[in-house]
């Protein structure tokens, strides 16, 4: 047999050792990547979901783990898990194939690495509800997210807006409850145009609401309350039709509420108490599927609108500390399980409706 020929036979069992070498290799890595995070984060944390993590045992079948058809870390999930400690995300964001990482509703704490530019294939982040300090690292190369969540984790310093420009996909973008720089609302934000939702409570936001809210059309969450807010409330939230919850309570907003409210049918949850919102409450009577209506302590003036006692999921009404004149509705709260009802500090006549919280509880 010619030395040709036997190349030719050894060749394809040089191939499938090499891909042996090779997967043995990456599975060697990944592994020795998730014991380091237990290692890490053991040390602090008074969990039992590391208990499955043992060498001996194959990673893809670990407590929170997820692998891919080819054995390959996809998914870390731990939030919720009691855990403390720093995180290591120089290790982690080795992970070449990690998609998701979900680690909300712990006590971790330190500040987040520039590694995290690493983690480039990530659709899913979720480090919100922790204890972190420190600004929040760059994070273009993330051009992939479709949910990102940092919200209430103690991150100071000006967020890096521009990092998300590349997020085309992004869905859900959850910052508020951290103390960050001061800034406007961002311009970035909204050339996001497949946010659905979208918490910006809390975190030092000022300036106006620009007009291009409106663009985001998929929203059904939009909330910035306990900010800097100022300006009136741009007409062209009417756009955003698909709205189930609008909260903006807390901030120094003025005029009065924009004509093409009333085109949000679907909201169910409006709180844009404690502002300085003028005028009437006509564009309310159009919110028939309201089940929350909050909009304590403005300037609102004229009639509580008949309609509101047609209104058959409301359950919490707050208008009072507000100058509203005229009759109570006398339908209003007699359909649905009231829980409150508080129109006080107003400048209302008329008996009280003889049904109301006929169902409360």
């Amino acid at each position: 047999m010619s030395a040709a020929n036997n190349f030719r036979r050894t060749l394809p069992a040089l191939f499938l050792l090499c891909f042996l070498s090779l997967f043995s290799g990456v599975y060697t890595d990944e592994l020795q990547i998730l014991l380091k995070l237990k290692s890490t984060l053991l040390q602090n944390s008074d969990t039992h979901v590391f208990n499955s993590w043992e060498p001996t045992r194959p990673f893809c079948e670990f407590d929170g783990i997820t692998c891919n058809s080819d054995g390959s870390v996809t998914v870390i999930e731990l939030s919720h898990k009691n855990l403390s400690g720093f995180l290591p995300l120089d290790s982690i964001c080795q992970l070449q194939s990690l998609e998701k990482l979900s680690l909300g509703f712990n006590t971790l704490h330190g500040t987040i690495m520039e590694d995290l530019r690493n983690c480039t294939k990530l659709k899913y982040l979720d480090l919100g509800n922790n204890i972190f300090n420190g600004p929040v690292p760059d994070m273009t190369s993330l051009g992939d997210l479709q949910y990102l969540s940092l919200n209430n984790s103690g991150f100071s310093g000006i967020f890096p807006w521009k990092s998300i420009v590349n997020m085309t996909g992004l869905i859900r973008l959850s910052l508020g409850d951290n103390p960050f720089e001061p800034v406007p609302f961002p311009q970035e934000v909204v050339k996001l145009k497949k946010l659905n939702w979208l918490y910006l409570s809390n975190c030092r936001m000022e300036g106006t609401i620009p007009a291009e809210i409106g663009d985001l059309t998929e929203l059904i969450n939009f909330e910035i309350s306990d900010n800097n807010m100022s300006g009136e409330i741009p007409k062209e939230i009417g756009k955003l039709k698909k709205l189930w919850q609008f909260e903006l309570y807390n901030n120094s907003f003025t005029g009065k509420l924009p004509f093409g409210l009333r085109n949000l049918t679907n909201l169910e949850y409006f709180d844009a108490s404690m502002n300085n919102i003028e005028g009437d409450l006509s564009e309310v009577r159009f919110l028939t599927n309201l089940v929350s209506l909050q909009l304590f302590s403005n300037n609102l003036s004229g009639q509580i609108p008949a309609e509101l006692g047609e209104f058959k999921q409301l359950v919490n009404l707050s208008l009072y500390a507000n100058n509203l004149t005229g009759p109570l509705p006398q339908n209003i709260g007699s359909w649905a399980e009231f829980n409150f009802i508080d129109v006080s500090e107003n400048f209302l006549t008329g008996p009280i409706p003889p049904n109301m919280c006929k169902r409360g509880r």
